[in-house]
């Protein structure tokens, strides 16, 4: 993440584009792959399930012949007849008999090879032979002499074949040792009359299996009549019982005379080891895919963003050269990253107006600042000659002016603050009327109004001099008598963002502005000979606009013949 971080944009572009295009590919291809996997294994595993029916095929063709042989021998007519009325049973008829059996079992043996073939006689009298022998003599290779066997064959249904599988006891490997026994009853309508049995010897069926198998590969047959597990063909053959773990395939096919089944395993690894070309393959193509897919969203990642990358190195320098390069251009095309750059530029433009409004606001506010520094005379030097000239004259009237003159600039002066509270400017510009009355011998009325609690609200100081000095002089001057200056100072109206504001409203009876004077006023612009048109008036508005800002200001309401009102907006904080 930290690496990532550090990238270029266009490089991050593109590992996002390819992380997301990668991802869907390898879940697609994974799942492409295991099909295609599980595909070529069965492709494996339907060979060798192939080779494997051939040989279950001939085992069954083998079963299949016994149990023919079998039938055929039991449906002789001249055995049943023999065994059922017992009527030759001198020497001659037995030896006769046994000649003629003899010839049968010799037929059947003929396609037999190995397998042996023996009738067992109910009837106890019986004389054993090769192929005919008493009853009680069947299974006599189990551990209890074969008794319990002799009960189910007798007990099983005598139309099916009874089928058992068995080792003797001996030496060698167990399968070598072991049979697969086929029991058929000989009846008549009076009852049993013997029990015919075939014997297969086991390694007869292994010789089915003797086919050339994949390496590690091994054929087991599982059988239902009794016995367990024994190997055919591969390696530990000599373990019958051998567990065969998860780590191979395991085919089955079961025998049709339905003993058992024949399952052939066959190692996980070999088949993995067939697939090894498949799967390279598939890797180096995944990594092919890969490198192109990168190769393409690099390409496609440039192109998305350079136009981003010319806007950004445009951009690419400090502001004051933005804001001072008045030939800065972007593209004129229709599309995002040129909409982009003309917002920008239009930003541009206007963050530079905004400086340029700062830059004169700085510069206005210096020298309002040089005034008033200009006017902090050394208000001692000051009152001290006001104070002499006050004693010196003998005129009650002077000294009155006098000490008009010295609250006025104790307030005025007020150790070089530049703000005061309203009171104060209110006391200021009372004394500054009752100068103006005596200097220009107009006796006109005056009052002030404050609402209460805003007293204390700070101010700047001199606001309201130059336009109470306009009313002066302009509003009411000229007027024998009748002349009237009010001042209220007031909250602003309840309910309306006016409410954290304070309005101070100077009104003169005065003969008004004209209309077009008015407006000219209200634009800001100056006329040295319009009424309130002065610097005077041009100073305040300044100040206000400067110090306090939107929505601080001032407005004027005049009507020719009917005087004017001045009103000055400032905040409301205490």
């Amino acid at each position: 993440m930290f690496l990532f971080g550090k990238l270029k944009y266009r490089h991050k572009i593109a590992s996002i584009i390819f992380i997301f295009s990668l991802i869907p590919m390898l879940v697609l291809g994974s799942v492409l792959f295991i099909n295609v996997w599980n595909e070529k294994v069965d492709d494996i595993l339907e060979k060798n399930e192939a080779l494997l029916a051939g040989s279950v095929t001939g085992v069954d063709n083998l079963l299949t012949s016994n149990v023919d042989m079998l039938l055929f021998i039991n449906s002789n007519f001249y055995i049943n007849n023999y065994l059922e009325t017992k009527t030759d049973q001198n020497l001659v008829g037995i030896m006769s008999f046994n000649d003629y059996l003899q010839s049968v079992v010799g037929a059947v043996k003929a396609d037999m090879k190995n397998d042996s073939v023996i009738i067992y006689s109910i009837n106890e009298h019986t004389l054993n032979g090769d192929y005919l022998r008493r009853f009680d003599s069947l299974g006599s290779y189990e551990p209890d002499g074969g008794s319990q066997l002799r009960q189910d064959i007798l007990a099983s249904d005598p139309g099916n074949v009874f089928w058992r599988l068995s080792a003797l006891d001996g030496l060698g490997a167990p399968e070598d040792r072991t049979y697969i026994y086929l029991y058929k009853t000989l009846a008549s309508f009076r009852g049993p009359l013997a029990v015919t049995e075939i014997r297969v010897p086991f390694p007869t069926i292994r010789r089915h299996f003797d086919v050339e198998l994949p390496l590690n590969t091994s054929i087991v047959f599982e059988s239902n009549i009794g016995g367990g597990r024994f190997p055919i063909s591969g390696p530990g053959q000599g373990e019958a019982a051998a567990d065969h773990s998860e780590d191979q395939y395991g085919i089955r096919l079961d025998l049709k005379s339905g003993i058992g089944s024949v399952a052939m395993y066959i190692p996980k690894s070999l088949v993995i080891r067939e697939l090894d070309s498949y799967w390279i393959g598939a890797i180096a193509m995944l990594l092919g895919v890969m490198i192109i897919l990168f190769l393409m969203v690099e390409v496609v990642s440039f192109y998305l963003t350079r136009k981003l990358e010319v806007l950004f190195r445009r951009m690419n320098t400090t502001v004051e050269n933005l804001l001072q390069n008045d030939h800065l251009q972007f593209s004129t095309t229709d599309d995002e990253f040129s909409r982009m750059g003309n917002v920008l530029h239009e930003l541009i433009v206007r963050v530079r107006d905004y400086y340029k409004r700062i830059n004169d606001y700085e510069t206005e506010r210096t020298v309002l600042e040089t005034q008033l520094l200009q006017e902090r005379v050394n208000p001692h030097f000051l009152y001290n000659t006001l104070s002499t000239m006050k004693w010196l004259s003998g005129d009650e009237r002077i000294r009155g002016v006098i000490d008009s003159m010295v609250r006025y600039y104790r307030i005025a002066l007020n150790k070089g603050s530049s703000i005061i509270t309203i009171d104060q400017e209110l006391e200021m510009m009372h004394e500054y009327l009752e100068l103006q009355k005596f200097a220009y011998g107009n006796d006109f009325a005056f009052h002030i109004h404050i609402e209460k609690g805003l007293g204390d609200t700070p101010m700047l100081k001199h606001l309201l001099q130059p336009v109470v000095e306009n009313a002066v002089l302009h509003g009411i001057n000229g007027r024998e008598t009748g002349g009237s200056i009010s001042i209220r100072v007031e909250r602003g109206m309840p309910g309306e963002t006016a409410s954290d504001q304070v309005w101070i409203h100077i009104t003169d009876n005065g003969e008004g502005i004209q209309p077009e004077k008015l407006s000219t006023i209200m634009r800001g612009e100056t006329d040295a000979d319009s009424m309130y048109g002065g610097y005077g008036m041009l100073n305040t508005r300044k100040r206000i606009e400067v110090y306090y800002g939107k929505p601080y200001g001032i407005e004027i309401d005049s009507k020719p013949s009917k005087g004017t009102t001045v009103t000055l907006r400032i905040p409301a904080a205490a």
